[in-house]
């Protein structure tokens, strides 16, 4: 039986979500072509929905980002216009209606951006098949992590480092399906307002350039083979990020698990094999096979 998801609405929530494809652990559907196109379908979808995106990876069988889910929503008017640009004027929403109120609901909703997403994708996905292909892509239903503010930017290094991890590039900046490898190439982040948006002020920095340069002494400075003075989390596959349900600190972790399975409380919280910042975690961990 599928549990209820943890998501908060009344205020703004990071997420770190992740999903992979249906199949063996060989299997690997998405070559050049695929992720190019899962990152434009990520693109139009982003401008639909007030979620923001702030880090992606694509690998070949799997995705992560890292989103910011707002607590409030669109006027009327701005999500009459983000309807008629996503269906370039096919569609339209009449201005206070029920349909158009469900729609301002419907873009602050991190389940509705993933499940537009991914079934987009796979739309795209079953027709540009040599052989038609009918049927579900995804594995299981999109996973999600919420992340207190402190633990963004160890989340963001992890994600980014997942093809060092593959083995696919020696730097993760060489990754180009990866925000940070794009940002490398081509000077601009794919999504520099929300990163100046949603990550300066965490960090009290100035201008993006700064966080380009945190990201620089972790990522580009670290490989397998050259860890000293890179936090686990960068490096090491550490499953707290995908088998976690909620990362922070103690006190952030109790305050949302206490919402949403009143018995947490008293239940012994683990600690996450992370240095920089101390994080702890409520998480879902299964055996290791």
């Amino acid at each position: 039986m599928r549990t209820a998801r943890i998501k908060i609405d009344h205020c703004d929530t990071w997420y770190h979500c992740y999903n992979r494809t249906a199949g063996t652990v060989r299997d690997r559907p998405f070559g050049d072509v695929e992720k190019e196109q899962f990152l434009r379908i990520l693109r139009k979808v982003s401008l639909l929905y007030g979620v923001h995106v702030v880090a992606y990876q694509v690998m070949s069988n799997h995705y992560h980002l890292l989103l910011h889910a707002p607590a409030g929503h669109f006027s009327s008017a701005e999500m009459c216009r983000r309807y008629r640009a996503f269906h370039r004027g096919r569609k339209e929403l009449e201005p206070d209606s029920p349909q158009c109120q469900s729609w301002q609901q419907r873009t602050r909703n991190i389940s509705w951006f993933m499940r537009h997403l991914q079934q987009l994708f796979t739309a795209w996905f079953n027709r540009t098949r040599t052989v038609r292909r009918r049927g579900g892509l995804w594995a299981d239903r999109f996973k999600h992590t919420i992340l207190e503010a402190g633990a963004v930017m160890a989340c963001w290094r992890y994600i980014e480092n997942n093809p060092v991890r593959a083995g696919l590039v020696k730097r993760a900046g060489a990754y180009r399906f990866g925000s940070y490898g794009a940002w490398k190439q081509t000077g601009r982040h794919p999504y520099a307002d929300h990163v100046r948006q949603h990550i300066l002020p965490l960090l009290g920095a100035d201008n993006i350039d700064a966080v380009q340069q945190i990201l620089d002494g972790t990522l580009d400075g670290a490989s397998p083979s050259n860890p000293p003075g890179v936090s686990k989390g960068v490096i090491g596959r550490i499953r707290y990020w995908t088998e976690g349900l909620v990362i922070g600190s103690e006190l952030f972790i109790r305050t949302v698990m206490a919402g949403h399975h009143p018995r947490a409380e008293g239940r012994r919280i683990q600690p996450c094999a992370i240095t920089d910042p101390p994080l702890a975690c409520w998480h879902r961990l299964r055996a290791a096979t």
